[in-house]
């Protein structure tokens, strides 16, 4: 490389990112692509991924194809990229379709630098005609790990990328992820059909981060003791917990605040907003929160529910500590919670009379007849459909899941549900039943169908509610909106549903089957399953090896500092005799008996161990309570 392409870099590099080196890594990938290389970048999560294909678009020739599953991310990238000067574009499902025409259009006579694009798109026969007229400076596939049967997050839709190295043969190829086994690195090689293998990757080891887990009788116990005043992002697997949570810890003057997708896309943001400026100190979120969030100064990263996978763990845990201080990233685990994930995985894949029942109300809520096979979309709601079928609303949700992943449904765009929110005391809403006596079905269905709770946003299908009160939903609509002029409620009716296509011509529901596919994914996801709960019961090899081994990384080191490390703390392998801090730090988080804490310092001599525990209750830093150490 000559000096004025070293000069060209920095100058981009300072103008449009403001820094004046690079991460580490981040040249060498760009380095390969600016070769015409395929490269396979491996970087952690805060690792500055979307640089390593931002950055060489702006110095080819031609427009670089960005294909994501994250809406929500590809629109703050566009966002951000078009407000540094950047000419960069997104198709999705909400543009019409002159929209899309004048995208592809400006994309085709050099107007656009990045076009990004959900993997469904590329399937598009018009997309492809398109494409063949583009000059492609080169394809960047981030979350590459979707494209593998045996990554965490796999996606069908990403087996068709294949396509793009057919239709643009001499363009190289950018795969990025921040999490990938060796079994999934060779994969992803392998189905984008690489000239050559080429990989970069970062460590996965996050020196400054302490790893623990810690077993609990009650988390919400241990979870009051193990928050602190400083910035923390607690993970939770529902929406209820995230608002459970968040509302105990306000309760004992911890200010914190929840974030799920259940929340109006304004509100997420600003909440989103006020964390990023401490403005609070807590977040308490569902896994919908944290792609694309860059916030340096987060100490803990907390797991109240079992992740899915270690990919998904590492990846939560690894939003903490990025400005290089020490950081911790706990795990609370209770005794049910290896059957309660299994269990959850295993809901995830309806039963196959689910499936037919779902496709079956769904062509009949629709009218559609057998054979029928014309490109439009129709409306999904899941409310009224679980309502007709007597099933519960996530197993329809994930019938829906099934029969698009397997074939029969395509398209999915996505909607927004009607929702209200009860600003009113009871009292006050049988009066007005009383004197608008009209509206007393509505209402109570309403209050029977949803929790009652001043102030909580409750996502409502007037479909539903029509069908059990035995109403028009016309009547229905307008009893809402009433009642939203009368003060009682906030009521928001939903612009659009959820909408789908019918990917073959309609079938008789008893041919619905489940793919190959289908099971092995299920395997698959119990697999991934089961290496996390292995972390998690493991009691003796220090987390941070366990961690790298999975990952591919050959002997890697015991960090010294995760919790299963500390229990190895002898005076004899640490002459700075720190065996007193780890008791403290076993103790900071839940009250102990003497015999948990010699179980789980089982390397240490009983004697030495006792000795120190009896120095820490002599000099008052520990006490003794009901036959349980505490620290004072």
């Amino acid at each position: 490389m000559n000096q004025d392409d070293l000069i060209d870099k920095q100058k981009i590099l300072k103008q449009y990112w403001g820094h004046k080196t690079f991460r580490p890594l981040q040249e060498e990938v760009i380095n390969q692509i600016l070769q015409k290389k395929d490269v396979l970048a491996l970087l952690p999560t805060g690792g500055g991924k979307s640089l390593c294909y931002q950055f060489p678009a702006l110095m080819m020739n031609g427009v670089c194809l960005v294909i994501s599953p994250l809406i929500a991310l590809m629109k703050d990238q566009v966002d951000l990229l078009q407000k540094k000067g950047i000419k960069a574009d997104l198709i999705n499902s909400t543009l019409s379709k002159s929209a899309i025409d004048r995208i592809l259009d400006n994309a085709i006579y050099g107007k656009t630098k990045m076009l990004y694009l959900s993997p469904e798109r590329i399937q598009s026969e018009l997309f492809q005609e398109r494409l063949k007229k583009m000059k492609v400076s080169f394809i960047a596939v981030d979350e590459a790990h979707c494209i593998s049967q045996w990554g965490y997050d796999f996606r069908p839709s990403y087996l068709n990328l294949n396509i793009l190295r057919e239709l643009k043969p001499n363009s190289s190829l950018m795969a990025v992820t921040a999490t990938a086994t060796p079994k999934v690195v060779e994969d992803i090689q392998n189905k984008l059909s690489f000239r050559h293998s080429n990989v970069i990757r970062q460590s996965f080891k996050r020196s400054n981060i302490h790893y623990r887990v810690i077993q609990c009788e009650n988390k919400i116990t241990v979870l009051k003791k193990v928050v602190k005043k400083e910035c923390t992002l607690i993970y939770v697997r529902s929406r209820r917990q995230a608002e459970l949570i968040s509302e105990k810890l306000n309760q004992i003057g911890i200010s914190s605040h929840y974030y799920h997708a259940g929340l109006d896309t304004a509100y997420r943001n600003k909440i989103q907003s006020n964390w990023m400026n401490n403005q609070f100190l807590v977040m308490v979120a569902t896994t919908a929160f944290g792609m694309g969030i860059d916030k340096a100064d987060v100490r803990t990263v907390i797991h109240y529910d079992v992740p899915e996978s270690l990919e998904s763990f590492y990846q939560e845990s690894g939003r903490a500590g990025r400005d290089g201080l020490p950081s911790y990233s706990i795990s609370l685990i209770e005794i049910n919670d290896g059957e309660n994930l299994l269990n959850r995985i295993s809901s995830s894949f309806p039963h196959l009379n689910d499936l037919q029942k779902t496709y079956q109300q769904f062509c009949n809520m629709h009218q559609i007849p057998l054979g029928y096979d014309y490109d439009i979309s129709f409306e999904v709601d899941i409310d009224y459909i679980s309502s007709k079928l007597n099933l519960y609303r996530k197993t329809v949700y994930y019938c829906f899941k099934q029969l698009y992943e397997n074939g029969y449904l395509s398209e999915i765009q996505e909607g927004n549900s009607s929702y209200l929110v009860f600003k009113s005391e009871l009292v006050e809403i049988d009066r007005f039943i009383e004197k608008y006596n009209q509206h007393k079905k509505v209402i109570h269905y309403v209050m029977r169908s949803y929790p009652f709770s001043i102030g909580k946003e409750i996502k409502i299908s007037e479909r539903m509610i029509a069908s059990r009160s035995e109403m028009d939903i016309e009547k229905v609509i307008q009893s809402l909106k009433i009642m939203h002029q009368y003060g009682l409620i906030t009521y928001f009716k939903s612009e659009k549903l959820p909408k789908v296509k019918l990917a073959i011509p309609r079938i008789k529901s008893s041919k619905i089957h489940l793919s190959k596919n289908t099971k092995n994914n299920f395997k698959r996801q119990v697999y991934l399953a089961e290496n996390m709960l292995q972390y998690l019961n493991e009691n003796h090899t220090c987390r941070n090896q366990i961690l790298l081994t999975y990952f591919g990384e050959s002997n890697p080191k015991p960090c010294l500092k995760c919790d299963n490390c500390d229990k190895k703390v002898t005076k004899k392998n640490n002459p700075n005799h720190i065996l007193k801090n780890a008791i403290l730090m076993t103790l900071k988080f839940e009250n102990k008996e003497v015999k948990t804490i010699q179980k789980e310092f089982e390397y240490v001599e009983k004697g030495q161990l006792k000795k120190n525990i009896k120095e820490l209750l002599e000099k008052g830093q520990i006490e003794m309570k009901l036959n349980k150490l505490s620290i004072v």
